[in-house]
């Protein structure tokens, strides 16, 4: 697989503070220069992933704030594999979020073969626009847990 294959998709709300630590993980990566090979792409609170999504991209990587119960600043690495995907409906076609997307797809035979998520345990999703300052140390460390998945083998 080469590297045009994959696509790494930004989620969260700027408005929210860490919530928005998708977003800005895509804006950083974007703003680098050095993945001109992959689609960075910053798909905001709902991205439409029918819209998005082509056969082009073999590989998923989507990037979100995510409460685990960790630490904030813990790092999650989540492979949604199609069977995981897949198992019951999907809720609906509206105010669809980004698995029951994942699951429509699945159960159309439109899924990217590998999807992974990068979840960030936040440490403040209220109101403003600033990441917290622990959110803030950790995206070196998020870009390069996003950069671990280019190579990961399938």
């Amino acid at each position: 697989m080469t590297k045009r294959g994959i696509m790494v998709l930004g989620i969260g709300n700027l408005l929210c503070r860490d919530d928005g630590i998708g977003v800005r993980i895509a804006g950083q990566m974007r703003g680098l220069g050095k993945y001109s090979a992959i689609r960075v792409v910053d798909g905001g609170t709902t991205p439409d992933l029918f819209a998005l999504l082509d056969d082009d991209v073999h590989k998923l990587i989507i990037v979100d704030a995510l409460r685990g119960g960790g630490r904030p600043g813990d790092i999650y690495r989540l492979d949604l594999r199609e069977e995981n995907i897949a198992d019951g409906p999907a809720a609906s076609l509206h105010g669809m979020g980004v698995l029951d997307s994942l699951k429509l797809m699945s159960q159309l035979g439109q899924q990217p073969p590998k999807v992974t998520v990068i979840g960030i345990e936040p440490a403040d999703t209220s109101h403003g626009l600033q990441l917290s300052p622990i959110i803030e140390a950790m995206v070196p460390a998020i870009i390069r847990a996003v950069e671990n998945e280019f190579n990961r083998p399938d």
